[in-house]
């Protein structure tokens, strides 16, 4: 038979006979007694209390505790004390699993208060709570977020700007670790509550920079949980409650937050207890401020080359972050909406390595280039990218003689049938190599030798890519999420095959105002 049981509320105060009708039933052959959570609301309290006075006058042996966590209201001028949040979830499993072990009221009431000391909640959210059938309970601007709220719909302690989910986080740790005076070497269990409008994915973004930034600051993250468990109606927002575990109550009390329960909302399971030897509170190796280096092979180019090849690529560029939105535009009907995106990165990684890249070896540069692409693009188009500058790269590897359009011309050839082969692609397919693959045909069959001849090939190579991109318009797509789409749908041209032609065009462009040398 359990020695305790645990009644509470969330949201709206019950009538006190309702709550005296739950203790009747948990009292019925209990002879441990009832133990009543009471959240820290006027309301709460007072038909809570008032429950709790009758069933006492009905001689039934029952405990009550208010439970306040909330550090956003600490005002000394205030005697509500602290508001009930969802930090009430580490007391209602922890007193749910001692009862279970047959702990007595006593026992349970005692280690409830312990708990309450080293308990605190912090909170934000984008928008209101709403009632049913009524409009938002208070107004927030589109561009704002609302700091140290509560759960009932009520307003919080100030109104910021919208700021990162790293800047938002860093503000409730703030509160938090003040008001538990954490210091490096401390352990802590922490819960993230989805206020209810939030996405699973801002609310993971959340989670994995909270751990982040506590480990961070020296302070082990030992369980961490995230869930909806005390939700407001239409209100995009996170609470985030922390637990300060450290001390001899460490193991007792992760034992009974790991203990076995069949409430189904409890977001705990076996996989959130890490192994002994956790790399969760490892912190993470510093950024690298450069790619991986190559060993520098291959051919050398002169000053004048170094320079103009060093133009060219800040060219390239240039163009890629400018039309970010055009090639986002393209790819949201079949694709993820983020070619632009991704290539914008990769040109911003280029711009940000421009200075130290090893222009001076084109073998060894577009190595560099493939690591730039591959670790700042991501998906299809990272792959695709980085695969291509490496074949290239290779095809130049073993050049002995001076590097000439020819063996340009031979490197891009390369690069461009070597990622053919992988990626499955081909001709007609709807894809950047429709745009990619005649531009470099038609470049090598030019065979250019002096500048004005490859400005010649290149000029024809820029419309062959145009002329390929127009006719992915009309093409049905075999390759891609685009494959996934009705044909109907897709009434524009490719964006990869569009991306093709704005570095190339950069490069036509920058070529025709360079000196007369090109090596």
């Amino acid at each position: 038979m359990l020695s305790a049981a645990v009644a509470g509320s969330v949201f709206a105060s019950p009538p006190a006979r309702n709550v005296l009708h739950a203790i009747q039933c948990i009292a019925q052959g209990n002879e441990a007694g009832t133990l009543v959570f009471i959240p820290n609301y006027t309301g709460d309290c007072l038909n809570f209390g008032l429950a709790v006075e009758w069933a006492k006058s009905e001689g039934l042996k029952v405990e009550s505790i208010v439970l306040g966590e909330d550090c956003a209201l600490l005002r000394q001028d205030s005697s509500v004390g602290r508001r009930g949040m969802c930090g009430m979830v580490f007391i209602f499993k922890i007193a749910g699993a001692m009862a279970e072990e047959g702990k007595s009221l006593t026992d349970i009431v005692h280690t409830v208060r312990m708990v309450l000391e080293v308990l605190a909640t912090f909170g934000v959210s984008l928008s209101a709570c709403s009632l049913p059938g009524c409009g938002p309970l208070f107004k927030i601007g589109s561009d704002e977020m609302e700091v140290g709220l509560g759960v009932h719909g009520e307003a919080g302690i100030k109104r910021v700007k919208m700021c990162t989910a790293a800047e938002a986080v860093k503000v409730i740790l703030e509160a938090i670790i003040g008001v538990l005076k954490l210091r490096p070497g401390d352990e802590v269990v922490v819960f993230i509550n989805n206020l209810g409008g939030t996405s699973q994915l801002e609310q993971w973004v959340v989670t994995g920079e909270v751990h982040k930034q506590f480990v961070g600051l020296g302070i082990a993250v030992l369980r961490i949980y995230a869930a909806c468990i005390m939700t407001s109606l239409e209100m995009a927002g996170i609470q985030v409650s922390a637990l300060n575990i450290s001390g001899v109550h460490k193991a007792e009390w992760l034992n009974y937050l790991d203990a076995e329960t069949k409430a189904c909302a409890w977001p705990g399971s076996p996989m959130s207890i890490p192994p002994e030897k956790s790399l969760l509170n490892i912190p993470p190796p510093p950024p690298k401020n450069n790619p991986e280096k190559y060993e520098l092979q291959g051919p050398v180019i002169s000053e004048g080359g170094c320079d103009i090849l060093r133009r060219c690529l800040e060219a390239i560029s240039v163009a890629l972050i400018s039309n970010e939105c055009k090639l986002n535009e393209l790819d949201s009907v079949c694709g993820d909406g983020d070619t632009g995106t991704t290539l914008r990165r990769m040109a911003e990684g280029i711009l940000h390595q421009l200075i130290s890249l090893p222009v001076s070896h084109p073998s060894t540069l577009l190595k560099q280039l493939s690591v730039i692409a591959e670790t700042t693009m991501g998906g299809t188009s990272g792959a695709l990218y980085s695969l291509m500058l490496t074949m290239a790269g290779k095809a130049l590897e073993t050049e002995t003689e001076a590097v000439t359009a020819k063996t340009w011309a031979e490197a891009w050839l390369a690069g461009t049938h070597g990622t053919l082969n992988y990626s499955q692609a081909n001709l007609g397919d709807r894809s950047m190599f429709d745009a990619l693959l005649p531009a470099c045909m038609t470049f090598e069959s030019y065979k250019p030798i002096t500048v004005k001849e490859v400005l010649i090939a290149l000029e024809a190579a820029v419309m062959s890519a145009e002329e390929g991109c127009q006719k992915t318009r009309h093409m049905k797509a075999r390759v891609g999420r685009a494959t996934y789409v009705d044909a109907s749908y897709v009434t524009d041209v490719d964006a990869g095959a569009y991306g093709v032609t704005v570095w190339l065009k950069a490069l036509s462009s920058e070529l025709k105002i360079v000196p007369n040398e090109i090596r």
